[in-house]
């Protein structure tokens, strides 16, 4: 942030030290500091949406990999203290690390955790033979205290301004960038409801059900309904059967998130009982990127 008008005193250490340009002008890393008189004016830039938020190249380090069932990991990045990632709930970044054998491996992921804690970033990496960045992951060649390269934001799949109850459905490891916009949602307290619907195609794919309880528990605000099927697209059917049953006498935002079948099955689904298009938000999970030479 920009200090205006009043002073600040250093509270803790930075990585980076600012130019003395960026100083001259009043230019303060706000983490590293605190208010050292009565009054303090500050200027900050707020995006509004995606296109504010400008591309980044981040090296992060690994803080820690857990295994959340036998074929989801949840990777732990943390960023330099004076250089957090800048992103939107809903965002995706690109990840890249030197591989084994040389060359980098590189894949696109949904961030999972809030940007609330823009320096702490939480990903859901499935196992997928095809995605050579999960293969190393999977492989134990990431690990913490290594170096991770994080490149972005992308993506436009944010939550939209206004005030409707908002209805969340996820299949399998879609519910990273849900549970990233829920977490925002919850810290806004801009929603009058949140009702999640989260659908998992094999035994294991409910990995977060925990979390799930527990926001169930702790907010009366909150519903939520795990479904499971082995198909795809019978599984997205039951799912809207399930949101008619219990929300469509409600007006409400719907964020989509998951495999191409399920978010395109589950949009045809509610548009055919009178959903508006604009009231419908959808993310397609990309297809697991290559190896760069």
């Amino acid at each position: 942030m920009r200090v205006s008008s009043g002073q600040v005193a250093k509270s803790q250490p930075f990585d980076d030290p600012l130019s003395e340009a960026e100083k001259a002008q009043g230019d303060t890393l706000m983490c590293a500091h605190t208010a050292a008189s009565s009054e303090l004016t500050l200027e900050l830039l707020e995006a509004s949406g995606p296109s504010d938020i400008p591309q980044q190249q981040i090296v992060t380090q690994v803080r820690a990999v857990t295994t959340l069932a036998p074929h989801t990991r949840l990777l732990h990045l943390q960023t330099p203290r004076s250089h957090r990632l800048r992103f939107l709930a809903g965002q995706s970044v690109t990840l890249g690390q030197t591989g084994p054998k040389g060359g980098d491996v590189h894949g696109q992921y949904p961030v999972a955790s809030c940007p609330c804690d823009d320096r702490n970033l939480h990903f859901f990496i499935p196992r997928n033979s095809l995605d050579p960045f999960a293969q190393q992951l999977f492989d134990g060649h990431i690990k913490a205290g290594d170096a991770v390269t994080v490149w972005g934001p992308d993506g436009e799949f944010v939550l939209n301004e206004g005030h409707r109850p908002l209805v969340f459905a996820a299949c399998d490891s879609g519910f990273a960038p849900i549970k990233s916009l829920i977490e925002h949602a919850l810290a806004l307290e801009a929603a009058p409801s949140l009702s999640l619907f989260w659908l998992a195609t094999q035994s294991d794919g409910h990995f977060l059900a925990n979390q799930c309880r527990a926001w169930s528990e702790a907010l009366d605000q909150f519903e939520y309904e795990l479904l499971s099927d082995t198909d795809i697209a019978v599984g997205a059917a039951r799912m809207a059967r399930a949101i008619r049953s219990d929300l469509f006498e409600i007006e409400c935002d719907f964020y989509v998130a998951g495999p191409e079948l399920f978010v395109r099955t589950l949009d045809a689904e509610l548009r055919a009982a009178g959903i508006p298009a604009a009231q419908i938000f959808i993310n397609v999970l990309t297809e697991p990127v290559g190896v760069l030479a």
